[in-house]
């Protein structure tokens, strides 16, 4: 996945397009924005839109007609899923650095990304999110370089909400989400990662999912994604 490797203007629609399949060229769209929208803002909702299914499963953006800076010129644009986590950028800022914040807390915090990456950062996550062809494994940390063979990390850096040891990882046909398990999850002593692989929907899983022997579980249902936050199972 080239366009997640070396990020260009048009990564978030190239990646659309191998994930979804269905994406058409971002000048076919027509969307209405104000003039103070960022252009990776309104191309990345034309790619979307272009998408023909949903794109985003738990955070979301702001609807382009509601996006609007505040009197410090900061433009929040993203939000968590709990209404509980901003993102923003200052309009004044060239570069577009991408800053983050609390509800329960004023001030803005930088993300160390700027808004072309942030945007392709959070799509990529979301498409491991609601893959419709995923598993999620616990592995010792002595076997990740084994169970990551053929996988590269992204420059990404752990959102706001998450533990700051996320990674994610691509090869050329499927997309990793790296993190410490769940408490409760490992024994005593262990050193365990958890690993949620997904891959696009017209893509086989299934040599991902023999790393690990779970072969059959990939043919019965589909995984979910096993969130930091759930408790586990037992």
């Amino acid at each position: 996945m080239d366009e997640l490797l070396s990020i260009g203007s048009g990564s978030v629609g190239r990646f659309l397009r191998r994930w979804y399949g269905n994406v058409e060229s971002v000048s076919d769209v027509h969307l209405d924005a104000s003039l103070h929208v960022p252009a990776e803002l309104v191309e990345w909702h034309a790619a979307a839109a272009l998408a023909g299914v949903p794109v985003t499963f738990q955070d979301r953006p702001v609807a382009l007609r509601d996006l609007a800076p505040d009197s410090r010129g900061m433009l929040e644009f993203w939000v968590e899923n709990q209404n509980s986590y901003f993102w923003a950028v200052d309009l004044d800022d060239d570069r577009l650095q991408v800053f983050s914040r609390e509800a329960r807390e004023g001030g803005w915090t930088g993300t160390g990304e700027v808004l072309g990456e942030f945007l392709l950062h959070c799509t990529v996550r979301e498409a491991v999110i609601g893959g419709a062809s995923k598993f999620t494994t616990f592995v010792d940390a002595s076997k990740i370089d084994l169970a990551l063979e053929s996988c590269e990390p992204l420059k990404f850096v752990a959102l706001g909400t998450e533990e700051p040891q996320v990674k994610l990882w691509c090869s050329e046909d499927a997309l990793v989400r790296m993190a410490p398990p769940p408490t409760g999850y490992a024994g005593p002593g262990e050193r365990l990662w958890m690993l949620t692989f997904a891959a696009p929907a017209d893509a086989s899983i299934e040599r991902y999912a023999s790393r690990f022997g779970l072969e059959r579980l990939t043919e019965a249902e589909p995984a979910r994604v096993e969130l930091p936050y759930e408790p586990p199972p037992f």
